[in-house]
């Protein structure tokens, strides 16, 4: 009996710290990104800011945010608009731009990324890996970043990945695991890797949800 008394009672010292500790680093995300106060940030969320730019990344309305939001030190912006989720474990990392539109479902372990993140050149890539392992900015030489647009009622099927210069079209869906690297046309369904139309959806004027 008091065996069971003690282990419920660490039970709820535990969670009890997970939630302090959980919201201490939601009120740390708030303070690099600005947040809208009707946008839900989760403790799993993480957000590395390192423009140190609270404009350089912007959450909407009601947005939810469990994954990771990274802008590099060179560059970045990111936009999520309102009543999007972005899953957990997902990520999106931007040196040049990635914008979310209105109710966009993003789901976990998705990847985003507008860069191709490192130097082709082999040297250029041990002396941008070195720096970055020394705590020091990267070697920004030869990496090429492009703008990624997502339109609104756009879903992202979980482990999909979205590379640089894509633009998903309006109530467009990405199947799991898929892996784009070419715009993807409103109302379809796109698969595979790299992904390809695989069916086409009809076209919604006036979504149940504004």
């Amino acid at each position: 009996m008091a065996r069971r008394l003690l282990d419920r009672l660490l039970l709820r010292l535990a969670r009890r710290l997970e939630s302090l500790v959980g919201a201490d680093n939601v009120r740390n995300v708030k303070r690099q990104a600005t947040v809208d106060p009707s946008a839900v940030v989760y403790p799993s969320a993480e957000i590395y800011n390192h423009l140190n730019d609270p404009k350089a990344i912007t959450i909407g309305a009601h947005a939810h945010i469990l994954g990771e939001l990274l802008v590099f030190w060179n560059g970045g912006r990111i936009q999520i608009g309102e009543w999007s989720i972005l899953g957990r474990g997902s990520r999106i990392w931007s040196q040049s731009s990635v914008t979310i539109g209105k109710h966009v479902g993003i789901s976990h372990l998705v990847d985003i990324h507008d860069t191709n993140g490192h130097s082709t050149d082999w040297r250029t890539r041990d002396a941008d890996v070195q720096a970055i392992a020394e705590g020091k900015t990267g070697i920004a030489v030869d990496i090429v970043s492009e703008p990624i647009v997502i339109e609104d009622h756009v879903w992202i099927g979980f482990k999909a990945s979205i590379l640089r210069g894509v633009h998903i079209g309006r109530g467009a869906i990405v199947a799991a695991g898929s892996v784009v690297v070419e715009d993807v046309p409103a109302w379809t369904i796109v698969a595979g890797n790299p992904a390809r139309v695989v069916r086409e959806l009809e076209e919604i004027t006036s979504p149940p949800i504004p």
